[in-house]
């Protein structure tokens, strides 16, 4: 299960209907269409203000170690004024640093520091942000 975004509402909507669903936002940002957030456990994700999490990013909060077979769930979060591309996909238990760049269709599994730009699957470090 996961909170979707509901692709029609306006920008402002989808925000609420996120807030209401558990989601923790620190400040006002932008969440694209077809966004989806984990619907287990959507209290362990927190936003930054100013973030912009473009179209069809998936971020889950819980995830399978297929070394020991079970379920475990993390928090994850992620920073003020972080831009996520397109179909990104945030998995484990992750923060995001303040002021950095997720590429579009990156993969995040681990953290990433602040005013950074990361891309790829899984995601590597591309440069440093002045």
């Amino acid at each position: 299960m996961v909170v979707s975004t509901f692709p029609l509402l306006p920008p402002y909507f989808r925000f609420k209907f996120l807030q209401w669903g558990g989601v923790r936002f620190r400040g006002r940002c932008y969440i694209g269409g077809n966004v989806e957030f984990d619907g287990i456990y959507p209290n362990l994700i927190q936003i930054g203000q100013g973030c912009i999490i473009t179209t069809g990013t998936h971020i889950l909060s819980h995830f399978f170690n297929t070394s020991d077979r079970r379920f475990y769930a993390g928090k994850i979060k992620i920073g003020n004024r972080v831009f996520i591309g397109m179909n990104t996909l945030i998995v484990n238990s992750v923060t995001i640093g303040d002021d950095s760049v997720i590429a579009a269709g990156s993969v995040i599994t681990k953290d990433i520091p602040a005013k950074e730009v990361w891309g790829g699957n899984p995601a590597k470090f591309i440069k440093k942000l002045s």
